[in-house]
């Protein structure tokens, strides 16, 4: 099944789309992930969001006013549970997501120069995996690089479907 017409149709009204596709076998979201982070376009932020994330009515409308100098993740996923009892007491746009041991990548919002700096450090890092949440989440951790996650999510995705086995 084809996914990207119906996730393109969130998006029009933002300026520029591009399409980075990738397939291995086995799969490697980690190859595919390097992939958005090459080649930037001149922005201020980047908009990397997995064929299978569903935006929310609105979305398009909404994601400026998130956009801030620190990677959001606007899908909550099963983030730990500290961090979902703070989503439900949270009275602004974001809870930050503290060192955690992967970062939910369904969709996240990047400014330009956090995704390069990461880009950087993945180009000399050590023993990264296949997965590209933990990665990042490595990332964060060494770095002490802060994150937060949309309250409420404006990106559904269906967690419970393996797309890595």
């Amino acid at each position: 099944m084809d996914l990207i017409p119906p996730l393109l149709h969130h998006l029009p009204p933002l300026l520029k789309v591009e399409v980075v596709e990738h397939s291995s076998q086995p799969p490697d979201p980690w190859a595919g992930y390097k992939r958005c982070l090459q080649n930037l376009p001149d922005c201020t932020h980047l908009l990397i969001l997995q064929d299978d994330a569903q935006p929310v009515p609105g979305f398009a409308d909404v994601l400026p006013s998130i956009a801030c100098d620190v990677p959001v993740c606007l899908w909550m996923s099963a983030v730990p549970a500290n961090a979902a009892a703070r989503a439900r007491r949270a009275r602004g746009r974001y809870i930050s997501l503290g060192p955690a041991a992967f970062v939910p990548l369904v969709a996240v919002l990047w400014p330009r120069q956090v995704a390069v700096e990461f880009a950087e450090w993945a180009e000399t890092a050590a023993r990264l995996t296949r997965a590209d949440d933990g990665n990042v989440a490595r990332w964060m951790r060494q770095t002490k690089q802060e994150f937060r996650v949309c309250v409420p999510s404006i990106v559904e995705h269906n967690d419970f479907t393996p797309t890595v086995k």
